[in-house]
């Protein structure tokens, strides 16, 4: 469902999606919870201690269904209250089009949004079986 926020200078429609990411800033790996996502970035909360800076860049590892794995990278745009809004910067073509589909999958109810998840994860592993 689409989220309510701050008057920001949002432009794509934000959707949650409750998922933990891993990120990789050089040797340092972080847990962050997503709050919500759409295909241009995302919003996160921090562990506590871990206090990135605005423009930094690193890689977002994000697994979806116990099988998809996405990695991505994402720039930090701002920061308040232990919360990141980042966003994603040259994302690759498989990595897009499971994105698209899951802000997609998003937009539907629980039942539907269940099956459709469990479609894409049966799809990955059938990939993964080529």
């Amino acid at each position: 469902m689409p989220t309510n926020h701050d008057p920001e200078r949002r432009t794509s429609r934000r959707f949650r999606f409750p998922s933990i990411i891993r990120i990789r800033e050089g040797e340092h790996v972080h847990d962050c919870k997503i709050i919500d996502l759409s295909l241009r970035g995302f919003r996160a909360r921090c562990p506590s201690g871990w206090h990135p800076h605005n423009g930094t860049n690193f890689t977002v590892e994000w697994r979806v269904a116990d099988v998809i794995k996405l990695d991505m990278q994402a720039d930090v745009m701002r920061i308040k209250n232990g919360v990141i809004g980042c966003q994603w910067q040259a994302l690759d073509a498989e990595s897009a089009a499971y994105l698209q589909r899951l802000v997609d999958i998003s937009r539907l109810r629980k039942k539907s949004r269940e099956r459709k998840l469990e479609a894409l994860k049966a799809q990955k592993v059938m990939e993964a079986q080529k």
